[in-house]
């Protein structure tokens, strides 16, 4: 048997429908593979070192506000092992239903929605890691209720819920993510452009 995929997941933009206090657009999910998870991870773990940053710095695409750095990350995943995928909500022309969401909720419903789309053979025994929003626990009983209820059969072995802060993979989708978020919300490509070789999908959401 091959070797299976480490999956992780993140968004960018926000998940509120309150666009008169000033949510975004556009909300972005985007889901990583990689049969390489600790190679994929020594790529930030590298990053760090040669930056001279601590441990624990984090790659968060809307903190990097230095075009070098950003530059640099991004050009390290460019050369990095893993494949993508994501989903852009248009969230002014959600369906009504989706309104009465709370922001974790839609959150996870747009994540189900993604995982649905990516081919079950290479999700099938693999591991799904996501950004934890609120609690881990009651986030995975959402997600699960999720995926039920669109009758997405998912695959996964094992899925679980981690501070990004703590699981470089998480930070790699936030990069994707916030990458394809800049591209839409202000049409600017150059982040996007780093890393588009990678993705194997962007999908529009539509209801």
């Amino acid at each position: 048997m091959g070797l299976t995929f480490t999956f992780a997941g993140d968004e960018a933009g926000d998940a509120s429908l309150n666009f008169a206090k000033g949510a975004s657009r556009y909300f972005v999910v985007a889901v990583i593979a990689t049969q390489d998870a600790d190679g994929l991870r020594a790529v930030l773990e590298d990053l760090r070192e040669r930056e001279n940053f601590s441990q624990g710095f984090e790659f968060h695409f809307n903190s990097l506000t230095s075009e070098k750095l950003r530059e640099k990350t991004l050009s390290a995943l460019k050369n990095a092992d893993f494949k993508a995928w994501a989903l852009v909500v248009d969230k002014t022309i959600i369906p009504k239903p989706l309104r009465a969401l709370t922001g974790m909720e839609l959150y996870l419903f747009m994540v189900a929605e993604l995982i649905s789309l990516i081919p079950a053979n290479i999700r099938e025994k693999g591991t799904l890691i996501l950004d934890e929003v609120g609690s881990a626990e009651a986030a995975l009983v959402q997600f699960r209720r999720m995926l039920k209820a669109q009758n997405i059969r998912h695959g996964f072995s094992r899925i679980f819920f981690r501070r990004s802060r703590s699981e470089d993979l998480i930070q790699v989708a936030d990069l994707v993510a916030g990458s394809i978020l800049r591209r839409d919300a202000k049409k600017d490509h150059e982040a996007f452009d780093y890393i588009k070789d990678k993705l194997v999908n962007v999908f529009d959401y539509n209801s």
